[in-house]
This record gives structure tokens, sequence and C-alpha cells, in this order.
């Protein structure tokens, strides 16, 4: 009898019209599953990030309570960053290049909501606004992070023999006074508004803000 590994299979698409398929491996039914983890990440059918974004927010929250425990028990406010880093904010950032770009405004308030909380419960009566919270502690807010590492991703890209190939070169620089031909990279031409605002075009985009201010 053969052995069949669990299997699933999911359509991607943006369409608001219902596609429905059937598949089958040795006469057994796949199921159609709509949301899917690889490597950490919530993958949906739809190419959302959605999904992704609650399941960074309450693995984040689950962990605050170790905030809380240890300021009660009088931890050091500087040993409470350092936690509070260690193990609550590196869950904020996991793959943090991939979905970065494609994030809602309702979704990068969520995330950075995170370290709001975390700031309150670490200074207490010190906290006053988020702004002079980040000021006190030296941190920077959770999106300019993401920022970074989009663009240290794309930095490290031109030095990578294969991923260089990712940021061309614009041939037609400083041919003419175009903007887009004074631009040091080409980026990516997009069709759609998704693709537009996905990882590569953004970091290609990224990387011409970066020279164009050296």
């Amino acid at each position: 009898m053969p052995f069949l590994l669990q299997c699933n299979f999911m359509i991607f698409s943006r369409s608001k019209t219902d596609f429905t398929t059937r598949l089958s491996i040795n006469d057994n039914q796949l199921d159609r599953i709509s949301v899917t983890k690889l490597l950490g990440l919530c993958i949906s059918e739809d190419l959302s990030w959605e999904q992704n974004t609650k399941n960074i927010c309450r693995k984040a929250y689950s962990r605050i309570s170790i905030l809380t425990k240890l300021k009660y028990v009088g931890v050091s406010t500087e040993d409470l960053l350092d936690i509070y880093v260690l193990f609550i904010r590196s869950t904020t950032e996991y793959c943090a290049v991939a979905f970065h770009s494609s994030l809602t405004v309702e979704q990068t308030t969520d995330i950075e909501r995170i370290q709001k909380t975390c700031l309150k419960i670490i200074l207490n009566d010190s906290y006053t606004s988020y702004s002079d919270a980040l000021r006190i502690t030296g941190l920077d807010t959770l999106q300019d992070r993401r920022e970074k590492r989009c663009l240290s991703f794309a930095r490290k890209c031109l030095a990578h023999p294969v991923n260089k190939r990712l940021f061309p070169r614009n041939k037609n620089t400083n041919k003419n006074d175009n903007i887009r031909c004074r631009e040091k990279f080409t980026v990516n031409f997009a069709r759609t508004a998704a693709y537009e605002k996905s990882t590569i075009p953004y970091c290609q985009r990224l990387l011409n803000s970066y020279f164009s201010s050296l």
C-alpha cells in the first residue's frame, strides 16, 4: 500500500472571485488551505501579511509578562531593556525584510505598539510619551529598524556574486536630467501596486535614496 505524506495545497490569488479546484495524489484528495507557515512566516493565499502580523503580536505579547515580573522584583532598567531586545523585539524583526515594505498602516501600528507597551512597563512613572521614551532608552522605532534591515540586506546583496543581479546598475545614469535616469540602480517596473510595494523594488528604491544622499 503506497504511503502518502500529509499534503495540502494553496492557491495564491488577489482576485475577489472565488477560485476552486481539486487536486489529488494516488487518488487521495488534497485539502486546500488559506494560510501556511514557511520558515516561521505565515504565508496567506491572498499574499497579505495580516495573519503574520497577528502571529508576531501574539508571540511578542505572550513574552511581555517577563518584563512585568522582573520589574516587580526590582530588576534594573538597563537589564530590562536588554531582556526586551533579546526576547521580545527579536520576535518582531524575524524575516522583517520579507514583509516590511508590504505592511499596511494598521499593521505597522500594531507592531509598533508592542515596543510602546514594553517601554511603558520598563520606564513606569518615567514614561511620558513614546518619543521621549525612545530618546531616554536610545532605541529606534521598530519601523525605522526594519527599514535599516532592508537597506542592509540590499547592500549585502551588492557584494554577493549571485544576489547582486537583483539590483542591476542603471546604464543611463547621468545621460540626461530625467530623475529616473539619474538613479544608480534600475527599479523594476511594477504593473500592480502589490509588486511595487514588495521587497525587491522597495530595496532598489532604498539603495537609490541611500547613494543619492552620500
